[in-house]
């Protein structure tokens, strides 16, 4: 499988970069991918959680899958085929009113390591409320002590961001080095924000037992999807799950397909 190189500089903004990447990142790999899984999209009920600027979803939309995008905050969405947007807190009594339910195949890619660790398993439960037991989970995230788990790339603007490992760092390393660099507050507050929400493989492992969720499917990488389609490295997977002392530092993304069978809603 071969995905599409996109680069910056050929866009207006990054906003539209941006936009496009999560499309082609859906549609020329997690589609297909969803497919071979057996899972359906056209006509299914989709629901995207922390859908952002809106271009992932919108591939699913285009695939003819009946989707909702949900954000915290408003992210001036432009109109997509088959795609409702809304502004809306999940923890909220509100929130099944809002967004409605029997989801078929709810999506949360690159979510969950933005979410407080003693809020993880409030979050998960949250979103089992809007799906059904035969409803399907995609969760996708890059492991906090993985070379770039700290976001690093994607966060800062000095040559740090290339710099790997960063989250083994301690706080009296990584600040003065973040201030040697000279990397503004918004860049250490964002880092602070995913160093403090961390998510690792075992913690996942563990928190989808409590909560009582089954993995159906799992990818492990040594390079993501979004890495081949955003600076060239070509994809690479791991032919089963690294072993236990290594996965957490030498696998930079996973991919999971969840079910919800053991969940009476």
């Amino acid at each position: 499988m071969k995905l599409s190189r996109i680069k910056q500089e050929n866009y207006v903004d990054w906003k539209t970069f941006y936009w496009t990447y999560q499309y082609i990142l859906a549609e020329q790999y997690y589609l297909p991918r969803l497919k071979l899984w057996g899972v359906e999209i056209e006509k299914k009920k989709i629901l995207d959680i922390g859908c952002g600027d809106g271009g992932f979803t919108s591939a699913f939309g285009k695939a003819g899958g009946f989707c909702t995008g949900v954000e915290i905050r408003e992210f001036n969405w432009k109109p997509s085929d088959n795609v409702n947007y809304i502004v809306q807190d999940i923890y909220k009594d509100t929130s099944i009113e809002k967004i409605g339910d029997d989801y078929d195949l709810i999506l949360l890619r690159d979510v969950i390591e933005h979410i407080p660790i003693s809020q993880k398993k409030q979050f998960l439960r949250s979103i089992i409320k809007f799906g059904n037991q035969k409803t399907n989970i995609l969760i996708t995230f890059p492991p906090f002590y993985s070379p770039f788990g700290l976001h690093q790339q994607t966060l800062l603007k000095s040559s740090l961001r290339k710099l790997p490992y960063l989250s083994l760092l301690s706080d009296t390393l990584l600040f003065p080095l973040l201030n040697l660099f000279k990397e503004d507050k918004k860049a250490i507050t964002n880092l602070l924000e995913i160093r403090d929400s961390r998510m690792t493989i075992y913690a996942f492992d563990q928190l989808i037992n409590e909560i009582g969720l089954t993995i159906s499917k799992e990818e492990y990488f040594l390079i993501r999807p979004s890495h081949e389609i955003r600076y060239g490295w070509k994809m690479k997977k791991f032919n089963k799950k690294p072993l236990k002392g290594l996965r957490e530092l030498i696998t930079l993304g996973t991919c999971y397909l969840l079910t919800n069978a053991k969940n009476k809603l």
